[in-house]
């Protein structure tokens, strides 16, 4: 869970006695609703000057010059506090310095709220430039103006970040096909059950500093994988222990996959509307040709990512039950989203159609555009009985590194059998 944000400039002063003495002033330091432990005076807890300026430090090497625009991103953990931290550089043209810290528990997955915290960045650029001009100028009224828009500006992205942390089933689906690694975690648990620690180093292979702790909780959640330990078996010849540790077994499959929206459908027919004609006959027209199974990998991240948008999000899942005039669009989007922007994504990737119909407007007729589901998203629960023979196979293998023991196939086979009969609501 997000902790805060927290803004500052570098200032270098000069002390009486001629002496430089570098300085974090705080311009705004939000924290998230209801936190108690710290205040904007007290905030050691939470993180201190000493990785203040190691963060610092980070953006900064490299840089020569004082007189040019520069940013950057960095993330890491910090080393005095028990917390992890995503922050932003900035540097003007005239050598002012700038640096916001977004601060995480340390098993935040960080990496899921990185557009947020770049959307955030972009606008900051825009209000430390306007905040320079008013020190400059010694304009106290706008630089109390400036103060209290990023204020709300940190408040709005706390906002967004709480709310993408607290995901549904649908949206823990999407977190597995929106992230490579976690791709390659399910090809890899599909051929076979595999220890934490051979899985670990697959994916560090791809990205060598993940956490797989984090990379597994949405299989884990979903009851798509259980966990066992084995105590390994000697072999006779070496007296050497294989297969001893923590084995991750995959006991359901999932596919995320476009499905039509029944609920909209009938109600469109029920209330017999005049869209339900040209509705279905769309529908009928896109799921013609349309497979699950073949869908390009490419394409089921696209949808994954829309599923992980807080905007979009919300604004898809009040078109699971309702449908509406382009002209009168339900206010859900955020004050920064483009809402036409947004729209025009949605229609590109089949999610939305736009219906004209003809109709009555204040006495005349006129063709209105209505916005409507297209397709829902959905995932489809599969029991991997192809897993079977692989199973089989790694067992009777000659290959070490991919070998099972006797004890961890059969584990497989009985996992497999008893979890069956289990269902994944969504």
């Amino acid at each position: 869970m997000i902790q805060g944000i927290l803004t500052f400039q570098f200032v270098l002063n000069t002390t009486d006695s001629g002496e430089i003495s570098p300085e974090f002033r705080p311009i705004q330091i939000i924290f998230k609703e209801g936190e108690e432990r710290f205040t904007k005076d007290n905030f050691a807890d939470l993180i201190i000057e000493n990785d203040l300026f190691a963060t610092f430090y980070q953006h900064t090497t490299g840089i020569y010059k004082l007189e040019s625009g520069v940013s950057n991103f960095y993330t890491g953990r910090l080393k005095e506090t028990p917390y992890q931290a995503f922050s932003y550089f900035r540097q003007e043209n005239d050598g002012s310095q700038f640096i916001a810290i977004a601060i995480f528990e340390l098993d935040d997955e960080i990496e899921l709220f990185e557009d947020i915290f770049k959307d955030l960045a972009s606008r900051l650029d825009v209000i430390l430039q306007t905040l320079i001009r008013a020190q400059n100028a010694k304009q106290i009224s706008q630089i109390s103006n400036v103060n209290i828009r990023l204020a709300n500006e940190l408040k709005f992205a706390i906002f967004q970040i709480e709310r993408l942390s607290r995901l549904d089933k649908l949206q823990k689906v999407a977190l597995i096909y929106n992230s490579p690694e976690r791709l390659k975690m399910l090809e890899i648990l599909r051929e076979r059950p595999i220890l934490k620690e051979e899985l670990k180093s697959s994916i560090e292979k791809i990205k060598p500093t993940i956490n797989i702790d984090i990379l597994l909780r949405p299989f884990l959640e979903l009851n798509l994988v259980r966990r066992d330990w084995s105590k390994g078996e000697k072999d006779k010849k070496t007296g050497i222990i294989t297969n001893q540790g923590e084995f991750l077994f995959l006991i359901k499959d999932l596919v995320l996959a476009r499905t039509p929206s029944a609920y909209l459908f009938n109600h469109l027919k029920e209330t017999k509307s005049e869209l339900f004609e040209l509705y279905r006959e769309k529908v009928n027209e896109f799921f013609s040709k349309y497979d699950p199974l073949k869908e390009p990998i490419e394409e089921t991240r696209k949808l994954a990512s829309i599923l992980l948008n807080p905007d979009i999000y919300d604004f898809f899942a009040l078109l699971r039950s309702n449908y509406y005039p382009l002209d009168k669009i339900p206010k859900v989007f955020s004050d920064f989203a483009v809402t036409d922007i947004l729209l025009d994504n949605l229609k590109k990737l089949n999610i939305i159609t736009e219906i004209p119909l003809k109709e009555k407007i204040e006495g005349e007729e006129q063709e209105r555009k209505w916005i409507a589901l297209l397709t829902d998203i959905e995932p489809l629960v599969i029991f991997p009985e192809y897993i079977l023979p692989y199973i089989r196979n790694s067992f009777k293998t000659p290959k070490e590194e991919t070998r099972i023991s006797y004890q961890i196939a059969k584990k497989a086979y009985d996992l497999l059998e008893t979890t069956y009969p289990e269902k994944i609501e969504f």
